[in-house]
This record gives structure tokens, C-alpha cells and sequence, in this order.
């Protein structure tokens, strides 16, 4: 139930202003906008003027309610007239007057943040609506009611409907005005989003067009990959024909004929079955090289440990012949990677560690691995020739070799295919080392397989 501030009886015309007049300035001194008092006095007259013209008169009696949270500024209008027929299809919306109540009713009904309607035949009508006050604003005390009922008293109770007319009128026009500057913003915002739309058409256009390019580079590049495979495999197989042909010719003179011939004769032989050799596993490391295009990694549960003791138990017996020395500081760990892939980078780092170490008096290989916050680490390093790192980068490259072929045997692909694996696999391969010092050559893969591409 909230305190009353003061009450307004109507019984004429004029009394609907005064009405009026009194929601405005308790509107203003409970600290409203102009917008809420222009809509609490709108509510009043449309309501007030319903008592009026079809109740034959009423009151309007102004509350507040300082024990609701927000406090609430609330307005009673009652009448003793013949009640509202129709009510629920006004309240709905549905009611078509040609007097216009029911347009007062409802729109009250959306201006307000309380609304109540009671109505009954020979009962009259009672409707009581309210806002809340103004977030921020000081609360509503004894005190500040007492002074807006000072300043009620001391208002002249007698007002000229002429002023009141004014007063709605400049109402109107700022509310106009405002209303313009809504409708320019919406009209540039209008405009911004056109031209954003255009944009992102263009954009769109654009973006399909090169989707368009990338999918014909791409099934131009799956193409040309498929051509690469099968000239790979042809060449391999025009190249492997003969040459197990040059090299089966080349052992039946040495084992046929070794005795007719002179040591020129043998020496030829024996380069031709090593250059056969060589030129096989050439070929070899040409398609193992070409496949890696297609192959997609299938990330499996992996051991680190158990593979690389494989990989070193598969080179036991080179192991023994050069009595190199083997380390291994490596975790029983499980890693998520790809296992064919993996096993390949290794074994070549490790023939590499075993062929360039095999010379000195003592060979060394050191395995180790460690885990980062985010990565596993790998090194083999060796005792052996290493290589000065201004060669570095061209290590790496396909067929690139540092050493004469007649010093260490190899083609000069196996660290190119492991930095091509190690790509795959989303990782990298890097080296460090120094002439006579020997090379420590490092992996790094992720903790997580990447995705097969």
C-alpha cells in the first residue's frame, strides 16, 4: 500500500489539466526524465479523460510506494460509471473503439511498469498504473514528500488550459525532434549496412573465385603428384631391368671366369657390381623419397624406448664389427605418433651416426630423449668426422652429399627423406656440429599426432 501525495478530483474539463499538471510536477520532483514525465502525464490524461467522458467523473490520486525495491511512483483514477464491457479483448488488443477508450487503456498498459484494471458492472472502474524510479536516483523519504506536498500547496490550483496546450505542444515537438534524429541514425545505419552488405557480397565473390583457383591447383597438383608416382615407379622399373642385368653379367665373369682374367679385367668388374650397387639403392631412396607425397601418417601408441632398441638390435651386427659403444638414455615412454615414419627418421640418423663414426679408434653413439612442455625431444650424436654448419642447411637437401662416395658409401638421401617425414609428422629436424668434433643431429616431435593431411 503506498503513502498518499495528494488527490485530484474530476468533475470538469478543467480538472482533466489539472490532473495533468500535478503528474508533471511530482513527476519532476521524484526525479524523472522528461520522457517518463511526458509518458506518466500522457496515462493520466488518456485515463483520467475515460473517467470523464464515460464514467461521468472520478478522482485521480497520486502514491508512492517507498517499501517496493525499485521504489514505485503509482497513480489510482477511479470512476463510479457503468463499468467496461469488453475488457479481456481491450487488454488484448482486439477491441476496436470508434471513441478511442479502448486505445487509452492499452496503451497505458505499455508505457508503464504497473497496471492493474478493475471493473464490474454498477462498480465503476478502478485502474491503477506506475513506473519505477530512475536507477540512481536518491530514495524517496518522509522528507521529500512533505517538500513535494510544500510545492503542491503553493502551486496555483488553477491552470489555463492555453499554458497546458503549450506545455503538450513542445512535448510534441521534442519528441518529434527526437524521433528525426532516430529516424537519421537509422537512415545512416541503413546506408552502413548496405554498403557492408555489398562488401561482403564482393567479398563472398571473391572469396569462391579463389576457392575455385585452389581447388584447380590442387587437382592439378594431386595430377601431377600421381604422374610423379607413376614415372617413379616406371623409372624404377626401366632402371632396375638392366641393371640387374649389367650386375647379373658382371658375377657370372667373376665367378666364371675370374681365373682367365687379368687384374684390369677384375678391377672393371669390381666397380661395375659397386656402381650397380650404388645405383640400386639410389633408385631405392628415389621412390622411398616420391612416396612420401602420398603416404598419410595413421598415428598409432608407440613405445620410444622399445623402437629404438629394435632399430639398434637390426644393427647389432655392424654395431659389433665396428665395437662402437652405445648409450641409450631414453624413457619407457608411450608416444602418439607415427610409428613407419618415426622408425625411418631414426634409422637413418643412426646408419648415418654409424658410418661416419666407423673410422676412428673408439666409436661413440649417444641416444637420448626428453620431454618438453609441449614436445619430445630426440638426439643421436656420434664421435665421428662431423662437418662444418656453414654446409648445414645443405645437408638436408636431396642427394647432397659432403663426403666422396668412395670414402662412405650412401646416396646422400637419407637425412633429406627425414626432414620430409619429420614435416609430416609436424615436427622438425635440426643439427649441430663441428670438423673432427662429430654431430649431434636433433628431432622434435608434438606431444599429439597432428592429423593425417
Amino acid at each position: 500500500m503506498g503513502l498518499r501525495i495528494t488527490r485530484v478530483e474530476i468533475r470538469y474539463e478543467q480538472d482533466l489539466v489539472h490532473a495533468r499538471q500535478r503528474t508533471r510536477l511530482i513527476s519532476e520532483l521524484l526525479g524523472f526524465d522528461r520522457n517518463d514525465q511526458t509518458r506518466l502525464c500522457t496515462a493520466v490524461s488518456e485515463i483520467a479523460r475515460n473517467a470523464y467522458q464515460y464514467g461521468g467523473g472520478g478522482d485521480v490520486e497520486f502514491q508512492m510506494d517507498m517499501t517496493a525495491s525499485p521504489q514505485l511512483f503509482s497513480i489510482i483514477i477511479r470512476d463510479h460509471g457503468p463499468g467496461i464491457k469488453d475488457l479481456e479483448a481491450i487488454l488484448e488488443g482486439h477491441y476496436a473503439s470508434q471513441t478511442g477508450m479502448g486505445i487509452g487503456i492499452t496503451g497505458t498498459r505499455r508505457l508503464m511498469d504497473m497496471f492493474q484494471l478493475e471493473t464490474g458492472p454498477g462498480k465503476g472502474t478502478t485502474i491503477s498504473f506506475g513506473k519505477k524510479l530512475p536507477a540512481g536516483s536518491p530514495p524517496v523519504t518522509a522528507a521529500v514528500l512533505k517538500n513535494i506536498g510544500d510545492k503542491l500547496a503553493a502551486t496555483r490550483t488553477e491552470s489555463s488550459p492555453l499554458d497546458e496546450i503549450r506545455t503538450q505542444n513542445l512535448e510534441l515537438m521534442g519528441a518529434l525532434s527526437q524521433l528525426r534524429q532516430r529516424e537519421d541514425e537509422l537512415t545512416r545505419l541503413n546506408l552502413e549496412l548496405t554498403t557492408t552488405n555489398a562488401r561482403i557480397v564482393a567479398l563472398n565473390a571473391s572469396l569462391n573465385k579463389k576457392t575455385e583457383q585452389l581447388q584447380h591447383s590442387e587437382n592439378r597438383l594431386l595430377a601431377r603428384n600421381a604422374e610423379l608416382t607413376d614415372f617413379a615407379h616406371t623409372i624404377s622399373h626401366d632402371l632396375k631391368a638392366p641393371l640387374r642385368g649389367i650386375n647379373g653379367y658382371a658375377r657370372e665373369l667373376d665367378r666364371k671366369h675370374r681365373d682367365e682374367l687379368n687384374e684390369r679385367a677384375l678391377f672393371c668388374i669390381s666397380q661395375i657390381l659397386t656402381a650397380t650397387r650404388n645405383l640400386d639403392g639410389l633408385i631405392d631412396d628415389l621412390l622411398r623419397y616420391s612416396r612420401l607425397d602420398a603416404d598419410l601418417p595413421a598415428p598409432t601408441e608407440v613405445n620410444l624406448r622399445a623402437l629404438i632398441e629394435t632399430i639398434l638390435q637390426d644393427h647389432s651386427l655392424m654395431l659389433a664389427e665396428q665395437h662402437t659403444q652405445v648409450s641409450l638414455d631414453v624413457p619407457s615412454a608411450t608416444l602418439e605418433t607415427w610409428e613407419r615414419g618415426l622408425t625411418q627418421v631414426l634409422t637413418n640418423l643412426i646408419d648415418n651416426a654409424l658410418k661416419y663414426s666407423g673410422k676412428v679408434s673408439t666409436p661413440r653413439i649417444n641416444i637420448r630423449a626428453e620431454q618438453t612442455s609441449h614436445t619430445w625431444r630426440l638426439s643421436v650424436s656420434d664421435n665421428g668426422i662431423g662437418f662444418d654448419m656453414k654446409q648445414h642447411d645443405r645437408i638436408f637437401g636431396l642427394f647432397n652429399r659432403l663426403v666422396r662416395m668412395d670414402e662412405y658409401e650412401g646416396t646422400g638421401a637419407g637425412l633429406a627423406i627425414a626432414k620430409k617425414v619429420m614435416e609430416k609428422m609436424g615436427g622438425r629436424i635440426w643439427a649441430e656440429s663441428a670438423p673432427g668434433q662429430g654431430a649431434t643431429f636433433h628431432v622434435e616431435l608434438p606431444q599429439t599426432a597432428p592429423p593425417a593431411a
